[in-house]
């Protein structure tokens, strides 16, 4: 079995609110799940609204 880890750091120019945000990440992140056999989630910067760690 093949494990790898990363930590990817994102700034979302986008997004006005959390709401926007969790929207945002939730359509990015069940496209990587989608498309590759691979867990990911939010990890960071959490409560910030143009943040994100993954």
């Amino acid at each position: 079995m093949v494990v790898g880890i990363a930590e990817i750091r994102l700034l979302l120019p986008g997004p006005r609110s959390l709401k926007e945000k969790r929207r945002i990440l939730r359509s990015l992140l069940d496209r990587l799940r989608a498309r590759y056999p691979v867990a990911v989630a939010e990890v960071g910067d959490q409560d910030l609204w143009n943040r994100a760690t993954v």
